[in-house]
């Protein structure tokens, strides 16, 4: 499947700032999922979708090390790294920063995503519409119990409300559940323009959405929008309801000179493609004498995966243990035949109680007498005699001494476990050492400065 009308867009600037923990030092798209860094799975969709290359948005401070992980996982997408500063930018921002860029419509993705679904059908369904937004939506994962290293905590996920138009899939309603203590009140208007419309509470927004590329030329017109889930979608949801200023001699054209509102960008080539949809036979909408798309010269869509689709976001640490927790079943469908290497060909492993769950990465040295269950082994650590590793997360550069039991941790780059300790539900900072025969569970163990450091 070849894409060619359509530009791919990754954002990898984020300091992931719901996990500090993990990304105080480590670039968020560079954690490690299974045997690959995060950033590896949207890349590598992009490349089974047909996309021969990919503009990658990335923090200045990060490109060298996130350029190096990248060309070390051998794939054949074309990468075009473009870097923003240190300054506090939202996912709009970044957009806007590379609108010289941006040739053509245009898919964004961000860099936490890991899923098995067709991006095509998601461009198809856009492409259908002559669509001004299209944004894949999840239902949500069935329940998983998986334990979370760190201090006992209930986690809460964040909650929308959208509205979805059952017979035209149209997306005429987005907000986030927070705003609302008891009632939704819609607007008398959207009732009786949509009035087949389904209200979900437990879809989650993938962060996946094809774009029209008068949207982009748009942001540079209203730079007080700064992300796009948050301020750009639900005003763009929003303006489907308004009708263009026009012309008092010609009411059927649309006032692109005069007006420098949403609709001077969104009708600049509109007002021809509604004539030729009013003259054919083809409506989206069926029961009334509307017509097709109701005029709307704005029109945004939401495709909802089927069920079965595997689709998560890596932003929170719940979700970046569980998506380690299922990577290896989930494996085949997500990486679509590409084989899973468990054990790296550069990796040392002298150990022989390693069992299937396990994913060693390159240059690791796993010593004799050692014994490892469900883990992750990063690159270049090193697991010494008589220690075992069971239901754990090491990055990289980790050091485990001798007679260490470590179970359900998360290990950050860099740590350094000394001997005869014991290290249970925890999750431990980048760099940090732990003393000699430490006892410790259900505890952060880090320098706290650390984690002031995104």
């Amino acid at each position: 499947m070849l894409l060619p009308e359509f530009q791919a867009v990754i954002l990898a600037a984020g300091k992931g700032s719901r996990m500090p923990e993990l990304t105080a030092g480590k670039p968020k798209c560079l954690l490690p999922i299974g045997g690959k860094p995060l950033v590896w799975y949207p890349l590598h969709k992009l490349q089974q979708s047909g996309f021969n290359d990919v503009i990658l948005i990335v923090a200045e401070n990060q490109k060298t090390e996130i350029q190096n992980a990248i060309d070390r996982t051998n794939l054949n997408i074309k990468v075009d790294y473009f870097s923003i500063g240190d300054e506090e930018l939202g996912t709009a921002d970044s957009l806007r920063l590379i609108h010289e860029k941006i040739k053509s419509d245009v898919l964004v993705l961000s860099c936490d995503l890991v899923t098995d679904v067709n991006l095509s059908e998601v461009v198809n369904l856009f492409r259908q519409h002559d669509a001004s937004i299209c944004a894949l939506l999840f239902h949500p994962p069935s329940a998983e119990q998986v334990v979370i290293p760190g201090p006992k905590a209930k986690h809460k996920p964040e909650r929308d409300l959208i509205g979805v138009d059952t017979q035209t899939n149209r997306l005429v309603f987005l907000a986030s559940a927070s705003d609302f203590e008891s009632n939704v009140n819609l607007p008398k208007s959207l009732v009786r323009k949509h009035t087949n419309i389904t209200m979900y509470s437990n879809l989650i927004d993938s962060h996946v959405y094809v774009l029209k590329k008068w949207v982009i030329k748009y942001l540079l017109h209203e730079k007080s929008i700064s992300t796009i889930k948050g301020e750009l979608l639900p005003h763009i949801i929003r303006k489907q309801l308004s009708k263009p200023k026009v012309k008092e001699h010609n009411l059927s054209v649309v006032n692109t000179k005069d007006s420098n509102d949403i609709f001077h960008y969104a009708g600049e080539s509109e007002s021809d493609s509604l004539c030729v949809r009013n003259a054919s036979t083809y409506n989206d909408h069926y029961g009334d004498v509307k017509p097709c798309y109701n005029n709307d010269i704005i029109r945004c869509f939401a495709y909802i995966a089927k069920p079965d689709t595997y689709g998560i976001r890596v932003n929170t640490l719940p979700a970046y243990c569980l998506v380690n927790a299922k990577i290896i079943e989930k494996w085949d469908k997500i990486a679509d035949g590409k084989e899973l290497i468990r054990m790296d060909s550069k990796a040392d492993v002298k150990s022989t109680q390693v069992d299937d769950k396990c994913i060693i990465w390159e240059s690791s040295r796993l010593h004799e007498k050692t014994s490892y269950k469900n883990s992750i082994i990063g690159a270049n650590s090193e697991v010494q005699n008589f220690s075992r590793v069971f239901n754990s997360i090491l990055m990289s550069n980790v050091v485990i001494k001798e007679k260490v039991a470590l179970e359900n941790c998360i290990v950050c780059d860099g740590v350094v476990i000394e001997s005869g300790s014991q290290i249970k539900n925890c999750l431990i900072g980048s760099r940090h050492v732990i003393p000699k025969q430490s006892v410790h569970s259900h505890e952060v163990l880090t320098v706290t400065d650390r984690l002031m450091e995104f």
